[in-house]
């Protein structure tokens, strides 16, 4: 039993620090609201920071994290040029759901849809919602796995240091 927690623990470590090896996100297609495919990690290269946030409609806290988000949004596209990208995990099947979601909390950001979950596997991750902080050139600054009251707080400092 004590070699199979060494073995874990060893795992964890190296997993962990691949994952914050990921300066930049990997080479994932998403489809955005009119069924177009868009290489994500070239779209954050815009030269403008990006909060990118994978969620699902089943997640509680996913959607915590987007109505949080949704209540600093205008704020922070008008004092840090900052762009909210919301990534749905969903199945195929829930596309439809995740979009009517979408409008129907009034989560006015960027809308794309994984439903290969692509993203998640070639980031190696197993729990949402998961964001990221991407500056301008679409390199990743933070991350945060799960959410937390008031997190958005912490995260406009970082935004502030961009």
């Amino acid at each position: 039993m004590c070699h199979f927690r060494m073995l874990s623990l060893l795992y964890f470590i190296s997993l962990s620090s691949l994952l914050m090896a990921q300066d930049y996100l990997p080479d994932v297609t998403v489809v955005n609201t009119k069924g177009e495919s868009v290489k994500l990690n070239e779209y954050v290269k815009s030269g403008s920071p990006k909060v990118v946030s994978l969620w699902a409609t089943w997640c509680g806290p996913c959607r915590m994290e987007l109505n949080a988000l949704k209540k600093v949004a205008d704020r922070w596209k008008s004092d840090y040029d900052v762009e909210i990208i919301a990534v749905s995990v969903d199945i195929p099947q829930m596309v439809g759901r995740a979009r009517k979601m979408f409008e129907t909390n009034g989560w006015d950001f960027t809308f794309f849809h994984d439903s290969k979950q692509e993203f998640m596997e070639k980031l190696g991750i197993q729990n949402i919602p998961y964001s990221m902080l991407i500056d301008g050139s679409g390199k990743i600054q933070s991350i945060q796995t799960g959410y937390y009251l008031n997190y958005e707080k912490q995260l406009e400092q970082k935004i502030k240091k961009l």
